[in-house]
């Protein structure tokens, strides 16, 4: 197997056993990047001087079995709003084209600590909002990779990377793992810090992070998070809460139906799988993210949008001229609202272990004009339940379809083995041809 297609534990565990040197094993990946990042465009900026540099350190303190974590030596994407010591961060924006921050940001600290190498900016979205950057579907390029965490997850997903970290507020990490054929996770909020990200809207931001198996964001995860996160014995049978409503009506054919067919395969597997209904508070969830959202994105961009408004791409234009305009009422009923429809979608867990909806709406869609619609993945990010996808089949046109996981509020323990379990009953194998 070529370094490249290493996963992120497999290149790690190598590492450590003295199989891989950091050193090649970046050399590698900037190969496969001169194979393959003209046409994806999935980063902004790699500083290639210093990350060999910090290869070489990493190879020298591996040879005296001195590691500094579990990811010693292994490099990882880094989404463009995460602030980097000593390395440009845009926040997809011209306005930031020449930010050299002085500080790393928090999750990118736990990742160094961890023993990482930080291999590159990943593109964004202008302001990680719905204007898109170049970033191009490693799986098609005529087809968006989804946003806003574009570039991190078409990185990982062309070989360039085994592991990526990017932002959600809406569906920025969920979405792009579905379009990508790439497990990803958003943990509850309060697991990573956010201090050094450039905010969207604070109180719906989380920090996600993008693999190509389950068994690796487990391990960025544990990289990252601020407390440690609860270990389940593996087991083979989980208590599946299949999710129709809403969800099969925003998704396509196609999407539904090869939901069904997995969820028939977990069936037959062992698992117990059973319909939920929705609350009634469910048919809240668009308004109350809507007018939270934009309320807080006009606040954060207040400022900097008065000085410079020729500068902002025209969706975060129209949400920061409606935010403006909200009334603060309006927005502290919305938090009213979503302090319980959260407690009201927290009970749907008595019953079930796990919740399975569509990932998206169907395969991205073609053109790179727009980032694909991110309604099956806000309703969870609004609840803050951890939130997996898991790729589990392709699309006819041979764009990968994934199916999205949510456990319970710090239940990423539990979360995490059912989407091992998932996995391997699904077995999906395919990669991108490029």
């Amino acid at each position: 197997m070529s370094p490249e297609d290493l996963s992120l534990v497999e290149a790690a565990a190598a590492i450590r056993a003295g199989e891989l040197s950091p050193v090649q094993y970046v050399l590698s990946l900037f190969t496969r990047m001169s194979q393959v990042e003209l046409r994806v465009q999935a980063w902004t900026t790699v500083d290639h001087e210093n990350v060999l540099a910090e290869a070489r350190k990493c190879e020298t303190e591996a040879a005296k079995k001195q590691f500094r974590g579990p990811l010693h030596g292994v490099p990882v994407g880094i989404k463009d709003i995460f602030y980097t010591k000593d390395l440009r961060t845009t926040m997809g924006s011209q306005l930031f084209e020449n930010f050299v921050p002085s500080y790393d940001a928090h999750a990118v600290k736990r990742l160094k600590a961890a023993g990482a190498i930080v291999l590159g900016k990943s593109v964004t979205t202008m302001f990680a909002n719905l204007d898109p950057g170049p970033t191009r579907n490693p799986w098609n390029l005529a087809h968006t990779p989804g946003g806003s965490s574009s570039g991190s997850a078409a990185a990982v997903a062309a070989r360039m990377c085994p592991a990526a970290i990017g932002s959600q507020t809406v569906g920025s990490v969920g979405r792009p793992g579905a379009f990508n054929g790439i497990v990803s996770l958003v943990p509850t909020r309060e697991r990573i810090g956010l201090q050094g990200v450039f905010p969207l809207a604070w109180s719906l931001d989380h920090v996600g992070m993008f693999g190509r198996a389950v068994a690796d964001v487990e391990l960025m995860l544990d990289s990252m998070t601020e407390s440690p996160v609860q270990k389940l014995p593996e087991r083979r049978s989980f208590r599946i809460g299949v999710v129709r409503d809403f969800f099969y009506e925003n998704a396509t054919p196609e999407a539904r139906s090869l939901n069904e067919t997995l969820a028939g395969k977990l069936a037959a597997s062992g698992f117990q799988v059973e319909e939920v209904r929705l609350p009634p508070t469910f048919d809240l969830t668009q308004p109350t993210l809507r007018t939270i959202l934009r309320a807080e994105v006009a606040s954060i961009h207040e400022q900097l949008f008065a000085a410079h408004p020729e500068s902002y791409g025209e969706k975060i234009r129209v949400m920061i001229e409606t935010g403006m305009v909200l009334e603060a009422a309006d927005y502290i009923r919305a938090r009213r609202v979503r302090r319980r429809y959260q407690r009201d979608m927290a009970g749907l867990f008595e019953k079930f272990d796990v919740l399975l909806t569509p990932a998206a709406r169907g395969t991205a869609p073609e053109g790179i004009g727009s980032t694909g619609d991110p309604v099956m993945n806000g309703p969870w990010t609004l609840a803050d339940f951890p939130t997996m996808t898991v790729p589990h089949a392709l699309g006819s046109n041979g764009l990968p379809i994934g199916a999205q996981l949510s456990a319970a509020p710090l239940q990423e323990g539990l979360l995490l083995e059912a989407a091992k379990a998932v996995e391997s009953v699904v077995g999906f194998s395919a990669r991108p041809a490029l």
